[in-house]
C-alpha cells in the first residue's frame, strides 16, 4: 500500500508540471489522500468497530466534465485492545457531479467492488475469536472539490463501505443483527488531479447548459 501511495504520488507531482501548458481536457484523473475511519464487524451497536487511520487512492477516466469512473482502494488499520484490526475495499467507483451553480463542485459517489478485513471479535461472540472477511461490498460517498491551482483540487470527502453475504453469528447471547460482514466509515481529505478543460477548471459542473 505504502509503495502504491509513492507511486500515486510521483504521477501526480508529473502532472502538474505537464499541465502548465495544459489548456484541453485530460482524459485521466488520480487522487491520493488520508483521514481517519471507523472499521469492523457490522453490527447496529458498534460491538468491536474502533477508529483508527484510513488512507485512499485512485487512479481513473474522465468521462465528461461531469462524470468520472476509476479504481479505488480505502485501507484502514488499527492496533485495537483485542489485537490488530484491518480492512481493505477496492471498488470500481463513479462520480458524478448532478448540480449547478454553488454546488458546480459538489459530487456523489457509489460504486461496487471487494471488502478484504480481518477483526479480533471478543464483544461480539461467546469466546475469543478473528472474524475473516473477503466479500462483495458497495460504496457510497459525498465530496466537494476546490480549486487549488489548475488542475489540481483539494476534495473533503466523506464514504461509507460494507460487505455483504456474510452469514449470521453463531451463538448466545448476541445482538439479533449481527452478522459476518465488514464495516468502513472513512472521511477525510484528498489531493485529486482531475483537468476537465480549460472553461471548467474552477466550476466542475459549469457545462450543465451546454
Amino acid at each position: 500500500m505504502r509503495a502504491t501511495y509513492f507511486a500515486i504520488l510521483v504521477m501526480l507531482g508529473l502532472c502538474v508540471r505537464a499541465a502548465a501548458a495544459q489548456s484541453s481536457a485530460s482524459r485521466f484523473w488520480a487522487s491520493l489522500g488520508g483521514g481517519v475511519g471507523r472499521s469492523g464487524p457490522s453490527n447496529s451497536t458498534g460491538l468491536d468497530q474502533f477508529s483508527g487511520p484510513s488512507g485512499d487512492v485512485a487512479l481513473g477516466v474522465v468521462m465528461t466534465s461531469r462524470g468520472l469512473i476509476g479504481l479505488e482502494v480505502a485501507d484502514w488499520r488499527r492496533a485495537t485492545p483485542n489485537g490488530s484490526s484491518r480492512s481493505t475495499f477496492a471498488t470500481l467507483t463513479l462520480l458524478g457531479y448532478p448540480f449547478g451553480s454553488v454546488l458546480s463542485n459538489l459530487y456523489i459517489q457509489g460504486g461496487l467492488g471487494v471488502g478484504n478485513a480481518s477483526f479480533p471479535t471478543r464483544q461480539v461472540t461467546t469466546t475469543p475469536t478473528r472474524l475473516n472477511v473477503t466479500h462483495p461490498s458497495l460504496q457510497v460517498g459525498v465530496g466537494y472539490d476546490v480549486p487549488i491551482a489548475c488542475p489540481l483540487w483539494i476534495t473533503p470527502f466523506l464514504q461509507s463501505y460494507g460487505t455483504f453475504g456474510g452469514s449470521r453469528f453463531k451463538g448466545t447471547p448476541l445482538p439479533s443483527t449481527e452478522s459476518q460482514n465488514a464495516v468502513l466509515f472513512h472521511a477525510g481529505v484528498l489531493l485529486r488531479f482531475a483537468h476537465p478543460g480549460a472553461a471548467e477548471c474552477r466550476n466542475r459542473g459549469a457545462a450543465l447548459g451546454r
